[in-house]
């Protein structure tokens, strides 16, 4: 029975030693040195998933998809080039290669290429969200281990190309608009701004048609601020811009004095949605039911259009 004791008790002993050891040299690894990257001089990115790879490129201060030309959602560029320049390794997670546990294997992983006038000087590739929240699992080039880099950054890069197009369609500055002009079911309206001043109170701003009749200043007001700074849903493949620029459309408006400035909506085959094109955007695009809706209603009420009764079960 002493003799059984002694062999666990040196089982024992020997299996601590190997995990003091092994945390040792873990713990005394010394992390790969990650040189700081000036993001201001990076004018290509290169985001690779199994089901797709993204290339952006950057034009001027602009940055678009490569492949299609669209214009990139610049928001999300920002959240990405941030995860560059702060880019920093924290601890090393594992040496085994272990890499379907950490998201990191071809199925899962996403790999970022960053390009400087098209030669590539850093490349990564990230797994999930480490439990903490606050870390993310990533491996680098030549480089078997895995590690976390600080911070929770995968949501950045884990998106399709429709993502990462930019949705705005229309902007204005709406305190600029000074006449716009709206057409529905065969009626139209040109309204103009008119600024009425008084000796004691602060000039008021008003609206009426070319005709001199009133419009009511809070529809107008919610009609500009429905599309000053408008944004799609998605984008069309079929109809192009092309196809719907020859169709007549559901409602349109026009805005400034020239006119140049035009949204046109047109109905789709769903009730709810709603197509649409605009003079500031080279695409097709489908709103979003909210915006549609609002955009539509407020040209009814203007043109004095009667509202349809909401259909019910």
């Amino acid at each position: 029975m002493k003799k059984e004791y002694l062999i666990l008790i040196a089982l024992i002993l020997i299996f601590s030693a190997y995990l003091l050891l092994h945390k040792e040299s873990k713990d005394h690894y010394t992390l790969p040195v990650i040189e700081k990257i000036d993001v201001s001089k990076i004018t290509g990115l290169v985001i690779a998933k199994k089901e797709n790879t993204i290339e952006f490129t950057k034009k001027g201060q602009n940055w678009i998809l490569t492949d299609k030309g669209y214009p990139a959602d610049l928001p999300s560029l920002e959240n990405m080039l941030d995860t560059i320049k702060t880019f920093k390794l924290s601890a090393l997670v594992s040496q085994k290669e272990d890499l379907k546990r950490y998201e990191l294997d071809d199925e899962n992983r996403i790999q970022v290429n960053i390009l400087v006038n098209a030669k590539p000087i850093f490349k990564f590739t990230m797994g999930k969200t480490a439990p903490t929240f606050n870390h993310t699992f990533i491996m680098l080039t030549d480089n078997k281990n895995i590690y976390h880099a600080n911070g929770s950054f995968r949501s950045h890069f884990d998106k399709s190309l429709e993502d990462f197009r930019d949705k705005k369609v229309l902007e204005i500055k709406k305190e600029d608009v000074k006449q716009f002009t709206i057409e529905k079911d065969g009626l139209s309206s040109t309204l103009i701004s008119k600024e009425d001043k008084t000796d004691k109170q602060a000039s008021a701003i008003t609206w009426q048609s070319e005709t001199g009749t009133p419009a009511d200043k809070e529809i107008v007001s919610t009609l500009l601020s429905s599309v000053s700074f408008l944004e799609c849903e998605k984008y069309l493949d079929t109809p192009s811009k092309k196809d719907l620029e020859i169709q007549p459309p559901l409602c349109s408006i026009r805005l400034g004095n020239d006119g140049k400035t035009k949204l046109m909506l047109f109905k789709t085959d769903k009730e709810e949605t709603l197509s649409g094109i605009s003079s500031m955007n080279d695409y097709a695009f489908v709103l979003n039911q909210f915006n549609g809706k609002e955009i539509v209603s407020t040209i009814d009420t203007l043109l004095g259009i009667p509202k349809k009764e909401e259909k019910t079960d």
